[in-house]
């Protein structure tokens, strides 16, 4: 069944979720090619941390076959590769890796369409025609932070959605002036609400959300690395923040069902394709099994 004009998909939502965003990928992929949105009725995007990384990606507007190629089969073990110098960083600079990161992930994508690495969230916004949204933390008064073309328009796009994913200890906060950014997914993690705020018809968002983020059972135990001991102060932060969020009615909106996040994920997924194949997979299949027949069972009432 056709959507009518009005209804068509124009505003994607994605929230955090770590490695989670590639199973966001695959369920966005797999929902354009059977005809739920289109890029070309996309006016915004909204993304907290690897909701914001993988919203960018798809702003750029490349063919599915090239983003699979970048993304699958890309060395991502060389940029984020795990040594005792890293361990070092962490207790000078307040984290392992820094804003370089972000520039070497995105760098061949902006080459590729002539892009400058610098260029600015207004320039961006100029360029695509999609208003894009990252969301942070200003650590030094624990506010929200969003950040647009309209808020920070002479902003590099780049840092922007680094400071949205700035999970602390893996990356070094971002530091500019009195404020403190670090990872927006402590305060908003699934910022559907602000898109709604902004205007946007609920029906004409397509919402993708990590689903169960923490167990009750995950617990720190003898075992449990520093940065575990960290994630789990994390994400049972983001569990309070999700379990406080007023329900909102979004039509066209999924969960996707992903284990509590370790550390041990981030590098086993940037040094293996079969595991970032996975959780494409589980993505494509959360979409098919899930909102697909989700989506016939409302048609058929």
């Amino acid at each position: 069944m056709e959507e009518s004009e009005e209804k068509k998909i124009k505003h994607i939502v994605m929230s955090g979720g770590g490695v989670a965003g590639f199973s966001f990928y695959g369920a966005l992929k797999e929902s354009n090619k059977r005809g739920l949105w289109n890029i070309d009725d996309i006016k915004s995007i909204y993304g907290t941390s690897a909701g914001a990384l993988f919203g960018l990606i798809i702003a750029l507007k490349y063919d599915w076959s090239v983003v699979d190629d970048y993304i699958i089969k890309r060395p991502w073990h060389h940029i984020f590769n795990f040594n005792i110098q890293n361990v070092f960083t962490i207790f000078d600079s307040r984290g392992m890796y820094d804003v370089k990161v972000m520039e070497e992930i995105y760098l061949p994508l902006f080459n590729g369409k002539d892009i400058s690495i610098n260029i600015t969230m207004k320039e961006f916004y100029e360029v695509t025609g999609i208003d894009m949204h990252f969301f942070a933390v200003n650590i030094n008064n624990f506010t929200t932070i969003e950040f647009s073309h309209k808020t920070h328009a002479d902003w590099r796009i780049i840092d922007a959605v680094y400071c949205s994913c700035c999970l602390p200890i893996l990356f070094q906060p971002y530091i500019n002036e009195d404020k403190c950014y670090s990872d927006g997914g402590m305060v908003c993690n699934y910022p559907v609400n602000y898109c709604i705020n902004n205007g946007a018809d609920p029906d004409e968002i397509f919402g993708l959300c990590r689903k169960s983020i923490i167990r009750l059972n995950y617990n720190v135990t003898s075992e449990s690395s520093l940065f575990d001991y960290m994630l789990n102060i994390f994400y049972k932060t983001i569990e309070r923040v999700l379990n406080n969020r007023v329900p909102i009615d979004i039509k066209r909106e999924m969960f996707i069902d992903c284990p509590p996040l370790a550390v041990s994920d981030i590098f086993n997924t940037s040094s293996k394709v079969e595991e970032r194949l996975r959780l494409i997979q589980v993505g494509i299949d959360s979409y098919i099994n899930n909102f697909c027949l989700k989506t016939e069972e409302l048609e058929e009432k």
